[in-house]
C-alpha cells in the first residue's frame, strides 16, 4: 500500500484526507509540520496520519507526494528537496503548470489534482491532468472526477471555482433580504440552503443542459421567469464571464 505524503498541511490537505478516510482508504498518509496546530490535530484524528519533522522527511518516505502550498511558497516548501525515480508528485497548486513540476521532478511522474473544500464529504467536482492511474484509483468516488482534455482546459475549469464565494454571499443576501421581512434568521437560512442544495442535485442527475434546466424552472408569466427577465435585462448573466476574464487576466499579468 503506497504511502501519501502531503507538504502544506492546510484547510485543503484536511478535506483531502477526511475525503480520503471517509472512503475507506488505508494508506499511511504523512503530514508536513506547517501548519501545526492542523498537521498535530489530523495526527491525533486519524490513526493512518502521522506528522513529519520536516518537507524533506515526508518527500523520503512517501510514494505519492501531495503539493499543497501557495504558488509563492513552492520555491521555499522545496528547497533542497529531490524527487526520485518511481514517485508520484501530484500538485494542489494554482498556477504550478505540468512543465514546471516536470522541471520541479524530472525523474518522477508528475500531475495536478484541483480540491474544493466539498471533497471533505465526497462531494464536488475533482479535476485531474494529466490521467495517472494511480492517482485516479485514490480520488475515484471522492466527487465528481473531471479528467480536462488539455491543461487550459484546467485553468479554465478552475478559473470558474471562483465563483464559490459569491454563491454563497449570493445565498445570503437572498436570506437577508428574507429576514428583512421579517422571516426569523434560522427559517430564512435554511430554506434558502435547501433551494439552492435541491437546484444542484437536479441539475448534477439530469441529462438536460443547464439551460433547458432553466426554462423548465419556470412558467410563462410566473415569478421564475418574471426574475430572470429582470436581470437579463440588466446584463446580470453576462457579468460572471465577464468577472473570470477580469480575473485571469490579472492573473497573467500577476505571473509575468
Amino acid at each position: 500500500m503506497k504511502t501519501l505524503g502531503f507538504i502544506g498541511t492546510g484547510a485543503i490537505t484536511a478535506a483531502f484526507i477526511e475525503g480520503l478516510v471517509a472512503g475507506g482508504h488505508r494508506n499511511p498518509i504523512l503530514v508536513s509540520p506547517r501548519s501545526e496546530h492542523l498537521s498535530e490535530a489530523l495526527a491525533a484524528r486519524f490513526e493512518t496520519v502521522s506528522r513529519a519533522a520536516s518537507n524533506a522527511e515526508v518527500t523520503r518516505d512517501s510514494d505519492i507526494v501531495f503539493l499543497a502550498i501557495r504558488p509563492a511558497q513552492v520555491e521555499e516548501a522545496l528547497r533542497g528537496i529531490e524527487f526520485r525515480p518511481g514517485q508520484i508528485v501530484c500538485s494542489f497548486v494554482t498556477g504550478l503548470p505540468v512543465p514546471e513540476l516536470e522541471a520541479i521532478a524530472p525523474t518522477a511522474t508528475v500531475c495536478r489534482v484541483l480540491p474544493l473544500p466539498a471533497i471533505a464529504i465526497r462531494k464536488g467536482p475533482v479535476i485531474h491532468y494529466p490521467r495517472v492511474p494511480e492517482i485516479l484509483d485514490l480520488i475515484e468516488g471522492m466527487g465528481d472526477v473531471v479528467v480536462p482534455a488539455t491543461e487550459a482546459d484546467l485553468v479554465a475549469m478552475g478559473g470558474v471555482s471562483g465563483f464559490m464565494s459569491s454563491f454563497l454571499d449570493l445565498q445570503a443576501a437572498l436570506a437577508g433580504w428574507l429576514e428583512g421581512r421579517g422571516v426569523a434568521p434560522e427559517a430564512a437560512n435554511l430554506y434558502t440552503r435547501s433551494i439552492f442544495s435541491g437546484l444542484s442535485e437536479t441539475a448534477l442527475r439530469s441529462p438536460k443542459t443547464l439551460a433547458e434546466l432553466a426554462g423548465e424552472h419556470e412558467t410563462k408569466g410566473g415569478l421564475n421567469e418574471r426574475t430572470r427577465n429582470y436581470l437579463a435585462g440588466r446584463n446580470w448573466f453576462a457579468e460572471p464571464g465577464l468577472a473570470l476574464d477580469a480575473v485571469q487576466q490579472l492573473s497573467r499579468t500577476q505571473l509575468k
